[in-house]
């Protein structure tokens, strides 16, 4: 006799063989002992779920004559005369290769005939979803008023084809993907039967071959059995997937993880020289990335996994020793880079690229990236690893590295009255001492924006005598930091400010600043923060926006300075 394929050999011939579907079991068998039977059924769902086995597995119950639990028992004549693949009361039809309308007109001439040995006469129309319009318009009628000896099975990877004419003249049985576990119950109770030796983990590494699919996973079964003569091993597993040692991702992502980007590069060149393919390595470090996540997350990761102890505890103590947010960025990281590989000339330039984004979250702009280097520093700092030194900023020009340490020395020169004698005295010019509260650190002052001799020689600016611009702004910064916004503090650093009475006119640099500081989430806290520091109020302007703006204004006062708001000024 001839070999037959695992999956054939042993396809279930009765319900309480039927896999992971115990929902559609229990509704035909209590159809069947009812004696509800339907006119129409639809089977949907992914392959290798059971809708062709349950299918041929109900058309031979509802013509059994002593049904055994709903399930066909086999010895009757009317289950003997069905076993023959001969028999014209269940007829099942491939719609691939039978979608023309000539083949449901054939349907439509036969139905009429009684069955010869059951009480019905059954159709199974496979891979439905490929029938044409015309096909489908011409089975419409006899689907829904077929005669009483008939009954269709419809079954369908693809449902969302059929149209909803068709839908609506069935009862939809919708087939899950079977769990790991089940399927590697089911290959191990098969290798006992066949006298296959084998291991646990070789076992559930076929079964999660499968991706849920019983007929994927024991078609892997099948060659594996070949593959080795004696017990089967994880390994041998591996090697018939194609799948890539498991030690070497681990190691490749642990230095990804510490940012050993020499290591890491070499580790590429290692697994790319292995013949593998590109798009299946970036697969594989895409899997075991989600095995780490789920080590680190999960309580129960080890039941989920079903990993060897040692390859476990390896993946657990990697994720222990690496930020949740690097982790998931990597994730999205790899994920991008294996949808870019189908399009790329160069798919090794793309896996290298997507490492060392990976290893380097300073290079990310991304905000899990911005967090998992915010959260690397507060660890660095509690744990004592470095010390920070800060310096303080000159006034004036802002480049001052005198150290936070020394006392703060008043500039050498200061305006005095006397030295201003031919002119109006605006105000003495020296610096005032720095408040206790900021830690002895100054802001760098704008040169576009209004000094303090200024602000005390105009009414309007009276308010703001003691503070200037870049002070205010300065003291909104650290507060945004103080407060935890930390990525609007990110982008406000990079930002200045001027004061125009009592109008605080926001700089923003560059375009993706301006957006990041105008969106409502953002907006609303930086409002408020200002107004704590002063009565203020806030517009956001681009840096080019900026310099057309307050060219007028400047003008204005610099006028009135020099000779009071005697005259009136238009524009």
């Amino acid at each position: 006799m001839a070999y037959l394929a695992l999956y054939r050999r042993f396809r279930p011939s009765g319900f309480d063989g039927l896999v992971g579907q115990e929902h559609i079991v229990k509704t035909l068998v209590n159809q069947i002992a009812m004696g509800r039977i339907g006119h129409a059924y639809l089977f949907c769902g992914a392959r290798g779920t059971g809708k062709t086995s349950a299918a041929k597995i109900f058309a031979r119950a509802i013509n059994c004559e002593h049904p055994v639990n709903g399930s066909p028992c086999g010895k009757c004549p009317s289950c003997v005369a069905l076993s023959d693949s001969s028999n014209l009361d269940v007829l099942e039809m491939d719609a691939a290769s039978n979608n023309k309308v000539e083949n449901v007109r054939e349907i439509r001439e036969k139905i009429q005939y009684p069955p010869v040995n059951g009480k019905y006469k059954v159709y199974i129309i496979d891979e439905v979803h490929m029938l044409t319009t015309e096909a489908f318009n011409a089975l419409l009628k006899t689907l829904e008023e077929p005669p009483e000896h008939a009954v269709f099975i419809l079954a369908t990877t693809e449902v969302h084809k059929l149209p909803s004419t068709i839908l609506s003249r069935c009862m939809r049985f919708d087939f899950r993907l079977i769990p790991t576990r089940k399927i590697a119950d089911l290959i191990a109770k098969i290798y006992d039967e066949i006298g296959k030796e084998y291991d646990d983990e070789a076992v559930v590494a076929i079964a999660r071959a499968g991706n849920g699919s019983i007929r994927d996973a024991l078609s892997v079964a099948d060659v594996c059995v070949s593959y080795s003569d004696g017990k089967l091993t994880y390994s041998d597993v591996l090697d018939v997937l194609g799948a890539t040692d498991t030690h070497k991702i681990t190691k490749l992502l642990e230095d990804i993880f510490k940012s050993d980007t020499g290591e890491m590069l070499e580790a590429v060149e290692e697994l790319c020289d292995s013949g593998k393919s590109v798009g299946v390595l970036c697969r594989d470090i895409i899997t075991r990335m989600r095995e780490i996540i789920v080590a680190k997350t999960c309580r129960t990761g080890k039941s989920i996994l079903e990993l060897p102890d040692e390859m476990y505890d390896e993946l657990k103590r990697i994720g222990d020793e690496t930020d949740n947010s690097r982790m998931l960025r990597a994730l999205e990281i790899f994920s991008e880079a294996e949808g870019s590989l189908r399009y790329s000339a160069t798919p090794r330039i793309v896996l290298e690229t997507a490492c060392i984004k990976a290893a380097r979250p300073e290079a990310d702009r991304n905000i899990d990236a911005l967090n998992s280097r915010i959260t690397a520093l507060e660890t660095a700092i509690k744990n004592g690893e470095f010390t920070v030194k800060t310096t303080l900023v000159s006034p004036k020009t802002a480049t001052s590295s005198a150290p936070l340490d020394e006392p703060y020395k008043k500039p050498e020169k200061a305006v005095s009255k006397e030295q201003n004698a031919d002119d109006d005295y605006i105000g003495d010019m020296s610096v005032p001492e720095p408040p206790a509260e900021d830690n002895g650190f100054i802001p760098p002052i704008d040169e576009g924006s209004p000094d303090l001799n200024t602000v005390k020689a105009e009414p309007q600016y009276a308010a703001s005598a003691n503070m200037s611009a870049a002070k205010i702004w300065g003291t909104v910064v650290r507060k945004l930091r103080a407060n935890g916004n930390i990525m609007l503090w990110v982008a406000c650093r990079e930002m200045s400010a001027e004061l125009f009475g009592r109008k605080l006119k926001v700089i923003a640099p560059d375009e993706s600043s301006y957006g990041a500081v105008t969106k409502p989430d953002n907006l609303t806290p930086l409002i408020n923060t200002v107004k704590s520091v002063g009565d203020y109020d806030v517009e956001i302007v681009r840096q080019n926006e900026e310099e057309k703006i307050d060219f007028f204004d400047r003008d204005v006062r610099e006028v009135e300075n020099t000779f009071g708001k005697v005259a009136k000024i238009k524009e």
